[in-house]
């Protein structure tokens, strides 16, 4: 028998129904449950054991959960609480910050950085809505699960926004071109999303992950051609381009392959799971895009060579 199947023996043999094995202390007094214990619809990663929130059949205890007591969705609720909140703010205060600084910014300016931002904050905010609502209902948590994916296209494509504008500033067509090819193919993504948001169809939707972003090659190597790598770096920002593609390729390599939790079932049920890391993984690379948007902002709008922290 192999370990994850005696490990999960073990947890049904030694705890018996209702138990939860993160605590100690009378059985009224247990919050949590195990693998074994939960209902279909809430299995999703068979390397997490334990940590799982009873069904509440109401927003309230979902979200008096975030902060009640910890359980195997702590992490992935406040990773992206915290990342909308701060994306949030930046939203708030970037006109005066940076819109405001030049006198050769226009409402072009703001809204394309406003598509960006608002693009990040309704993503992380869908993730943490998602991951609080997966012990509301079987119902809620499904159409709570294609909010979250449809936050995914949507942030991919606001991200697509800013870096096509600045990237063919001087060239209005191409411009017009590029943006309006990602908006139709994100559009098209988020009518197809909730038959695509169930099990069912892992395959096909992350085929269509895949070419979404896979698509911005197109626009890269026009650039590329065009301008060199030199002035992507220097003028564009490419470099925070790079970092921040890096990190939501190395996010969802580690979250595909259910590491480290697969290499010690039970062992990161509560810290440092395949999906924490993820979600880690995918705040930094906004805020690494969003240096990529104001060293190319900044290019445009002044005589400096990138953006000056």
């Amino acid at each position: 028998m192999s370990e994850l199947k005696t490990r999960k023996r073990n947890l049904t043999n030694q705890n018996g129904p209702g138990l939860h094995i993160l605590q100690t202390g009378p059985e009224e007094q247990r919050i949590t449950l195990s693998w074994n214990e939960i209902p279909e619809w809430q299995r999703d990663n068979e390397y997490i054991l334990t940590g799982y929130r009873r069904v509440q059949n109401c927003w309230s205890g979902c979200v008096a959960s975030i902060y009640s007591y910890p359980h195997n969705e702590t992490v992935n609720i406040l990773s992206h609480l915290s990342g909308a909140v701060v994306f949030l703010w930046i939203l708030v205060t970037f006109r005066a910050q940076y819109i405001l600084a030049y006198s050769t910014t226009t409402w072009l300016d703001t809204s394309v950085f406003a598509v960006f931002l608002l693009s990040a904050v309704f993503c992380l905010t869908a993730s943490a809505m998602f991951h609080t609502a997966t012990c509301h209902s079987a119902q809620v948590s499904t159409q709570c699960h294609a909010l979250d994916y449809s936050g995914i296209v949507i942030l991919t494509v606001g991200s697509f926004v800013p870096c096509l504008y600045y990237g063919f500033y001087s060239e209005p067509t191409l411009q017009a071109c590029y943006l309006c090819s990602i908006a139709l193919v994100g559009a098209a993504y988020v009518v197809l999303n909730p038959e695509y948001a169930k099990p069912t169809h892992r395959g096909a939707r992350t085929g269509v992950f895949i070419g979404l972003g896979l698509s911005a090659v197109v626009p890269v190597s026009h650039l590329l051609v065009s301008h060199g790598a030199s002035k992507l770096f220097s003028e564009m920002g490419f470099g925070w381009l790079l970092a921040s593609g890096g990190l939501y390729i190395t996010g969802a390599l580690i979250y595909a392959n259910r590491i480290p939790e697969r290499l010690a079932p039970g062992k990161f049920d509560l810290l440092f799971a395949s999906h924490q890391i993820f979600h880690i993984c995918v705040v930094l690379a906004a805020l690494a895009h969003w240096m990529c948007v104001l060293t190319a902002f900044d290019h445009w709008h002044s005589d400096l060579d990138g953006w000056k922290l």
